[in-house]
């Protein structure tokens, strides 16, 4: 009777070690999947925000996009109030079209998406990380009150300074942008982003071929968190090029993919 009791106690404790290792690894390779900083947005009645809080500038900013305040939504949908997005995508079923918003007018990229009624409510949602982290970190709000066609400066230094992904800038992969089209602005635009996201973009400039959109990369890039973040934006394909220095990528845009975000009703 002893002995059983014996085996049922070695046999719960390597159970909970098998799933005490199987936590572990779990969050390990979430941590590797994921940023440094903590990106929350948010969609609600009211309006459009997001969230940073970044441990290691020891700060929570948040920016806010008033609900008259005009935003494109890509795919062919066009501009719209802050105010009427959740609605729109609601209705056409489109909810997952709010990520790439959010990068195509901000160049912000989000860890969790909350839809709510009002843009607030997010604290409470969030309510143990804000508590935990709001008396040890500084607070810093922006609010978005023009178009962000106005407000492409203001934006640029924002979410630059505030809201790009400490772990993206650490690693320095380097961009290259080639807009392979006749559409004017195409590279700019894509440029304009992913640095407010926090690449670091070293050249844009057009070239016509008739290769289509292509991700080419050199060495020392597949195994970086800047490479899975690029894969998730952009979907084209990949082509490792090792004449290119470590840690640079060339990115190729073409008509196709200027046709499938429908970049032309940007402008």
């Amino acid at each position: 009777m002893k002995r059983n009791k014996s085996v049922r106690l070695i046999l719960g404790m390597i159970v909970l070690l098998l799933i005490g290792t199987g936590v572990v690894f779990s969050l390990i390779s979430k941590n590797k999947e994921r940023g440094s900083d903590k990106k929350i947005a948010v969609l609600a009645d009211n309006g459009i925000a997001i969230v940073s809080i970044s441990s290691e500038r020891k700060m929570i900013n948040t920016l806010v996009i008033n609900p008259d305040v005009q935003v494109w939504i890509p795919g062919g949908l066009g501009w719209y109030r802050s105010s009427a997005v959740k609605k729109i995508l609601q209705q056409e079923r489109k909810i997952d079209l709010f990520d790439k918003l959010l990068f195509y007018n901000l160049g912000f990229v989000a860890d969790k998406t909350v839809v709510l009624k009002n843009i607030g409510d997010w604290k409470k949602k969030f309510w143990w990380e804000y508590f935990w982290n709001s008396g040890k970190m500084i607070l810093k709000g922006e609010i978005i009150k023009k178009d962000v066609r106005e407000e492409g400066e203001l934006l640029d230094e924002v979410m630059v300074r505030d809201f790009s992904e400490t772990r993206l800038a650490n690693e320095d992969i380097r961009l290259s942008i080639i807009n392979t089209t006749n559409i004017d602005g195409l590279a700019d635009f894509m440029a304009n982003n992913l640095e407010r996201l926090g690449f670091s973009v070293i050249s844009v400039g057009g070239e016509i071929n008739n290769n289509g959109c292509q991700i080419v990369y050199g060495g020392k890039v597949e195994d970086t968190f800047s490479w899975g973040v690029l894969r998730e934006l952009i979907d084209c394909p990949q082509k490792e090029d090792l004449s290119l220095n470590e840690g640079e990528v060339e990115l190729y845009f073409d008509e196709k993919f200027a046709s499938m975000i429908k970049y032309p009703s940007y402008k």
